[in-house]
């Protein structure tokens, strides 16, 4: 089983993921007391995941906000700002102002101080939608969605560093719903191990498609359709947790990959990198990156080195099953706000 650590130190791995699983029991009975926990005055809606790596927070994220403002609402997101120096530059927050239009996006470790310093200040918005919430108890949240990738079976997996998880399947049941993300159709099997664990089988199924490409080069940006990829050679640079969907994407689009540029999640670009993909364009007929990285390149990359177009997927989630189950949900906080 591949493990975030090198190699070399797999000996380690065990050990350290059990002394970790410890720690996040001890953290988790805490915070199961109610200690510690701090409530704001509107709604807060989580959504996170059990495992490190992309599961598809962001678009499912996206799908809530506008569902949400569909009814009315005036939703803002909150979020930590990882790997960022300047939080408010964080690629995932810059990637839901290029999102979402006129969404308010609250950045900072302390998100329940964040979210009283934005009311506090006269921010608008009648609910909250935290990214990356499921392991971040401190703050009170009144739905907790937590979002499981299909493509990498957490049932499978073991505790950090020996594993991906972030903490036990069996952390599901303190969820209020499971969606499954990159999935074809609802498999019953997977359907059955989250029931074991959670207490419900998935409240949704979701699907993660490209709709169309966007190029940017020397003359701006371009919009064209998936057929443009179909025999290109394509060098990819993937700054997220989980590149494997994309790499899959481009193959059955008919892309040769002639290159992958090695990076971490989030990882800043360099001037040395920038200088790889200019090297790398020579060489390829496109350079292939999601939203969240074009949003930290685009004011680094000199298009005058580039002999090829940075190529960046238009992608939409699709509630497969469960569309409508999960929309009442997630209108449901508001019922039971009033209530209270």
């Amino acid at each position: 089983m591949k493990t975030p650590l090198p190699s070399w130190l797999d000996f380690f791995a065990l050990p350290a993921s059990l002394l970790y699983g410890l720690i996040v029991n001890i953290r988790n009975r805490h915070y199961d007391t109610n200690a510690s926990i701090q409530k704001v005055d509107k709604p807060v809606i989580a959504v996170g995941n059990i495992t490190v790596g992309g599961t598809g927070k962001t678009p499912l994220v996206t799908w809530i906000v506008k569902r949400l403002r569909a009814h009315g609402h005036n939703p803002a997101v909150v979020m930590r700002g990882y790997a960022a120096v300047d939080p408010a530059k964080a690629d995932e927050a810059l990637e839901y102002h290029e999102r979402l239009h006129d969404i308010d996006v609250i950045v900072g470790a302390d998100r329940a101080a964040m979210i009283r310093s934005y009311i506090e200040n006269g921010g608008t918005a009648d609910c909250f939608v935290m990214d990356d919430g499921f392991q971040h108890r401190r703050l009170h949240r009144d739905l907790d969605i937590v979002v499981m990738d299909f493509l990498r079976n957490a049932f499978l997996q073991r505790m950090l560093p020996a594993g991906w998880l972030r903490e036990p399947v069996s952390g599901l049941k303190r969820a209020d719903a499971v969606v499954v993300s990159h999935a074809g159709k609802a498999d019953p099997s997977f359907a059955k191990s989250v029931e074991a664990e959670h207490g419900k089988k998935p409240i949704a199924w979701a699907s993660h498609q490209w709709t169309g490409l966007q190029l940017f080069n020397r003359n701006g940006c371009e919009g064209v359709g998936l057929d443009w990829l179909t025999g290109k050679s394509i060098a990819v640079r993937l700054g997220i947790g989980h590149p494997r969907p994309v790499i899959e994407a481009l193959v059955r689009l008919g892309a040769k990959i002639a290159m992958q540029l090695e990076v971490g999640d989030h990882q800043p670009f360099t001037k040395e990198e920038l200088d790889s993909l200019a090297t790398a364009s020579n060489n390829v007929d496109g350079i292939v990156m999601t939203l969240k990285d074009w949003v930290k390149a685009r004011e680094l990359v000199d298009f005058s080195d580039m002999q090829c177009p940075i190529v960046v997927p238009d992608l939409a989630l699709d509630i497969i099953e469960g569309d409508n189950e999960l929309e009442t949900l997630l209108l449901s906080v508001f019922q039971d706000t009033m209530n209270t």
